[in-house]
């Protein structure tokens, strides 16, 4: 977005549906982020997953847009529990405005107390 601050997107927490007590999902919406048809690849953006350390992580999307590019970015600093240290943490866009994380537990568990409300720890 050149000198503009990258805009914060809506975030959405739930337990993988299919693996609830290895992954959590995190749904992030990312207006006017649009899918390929075959596959979870995002039509008009670039996606960058960072893991920090064990507690961590940022998502960042640009978003290629008209006159000029739309940058989020979803940074959390705490997690409730740790992550694993494998390489499974991973991103999907499966539908249009909306990209969902993948974050592998380091230990089985449920992160949330009730769907789609985060476990707090303190601070972002």
């Amino acid at each position: 977005m050149g000198d503009t601050e990258p805009i914060q997107p809506i975030v959405y927490y739930v337990d993988d549906k299919s693996d609830p007590q290895n992954y959590l999902c995190i749904c992030i919406d990312i207006p006017g982020l649009r899918k390929k048809l075959v596959g979870y690849k995002p039509a008009n953006a670039e996606i960058d997953l960072k893991i920090h350390n064990d507690r961590s992580f940022t998502l960042t999307v640009v978003l290629h847009t008209k006159p000029r590019d739309e940058t989020y970015v979803y940074h959390k600093k705490r997690l409730p529990d740790t992550l694993a240290t494998d390489e499974k943490h991973h991103w999907k866009v499966k539908r249009k405005d909306e990209v969902v994380v993948y974050l592998h537990k380091a230990t089985k568990g449920l992160w949330l107390s009730t769907p789609g409300r985060f476990l707090e720890t303190g601070s972002d």
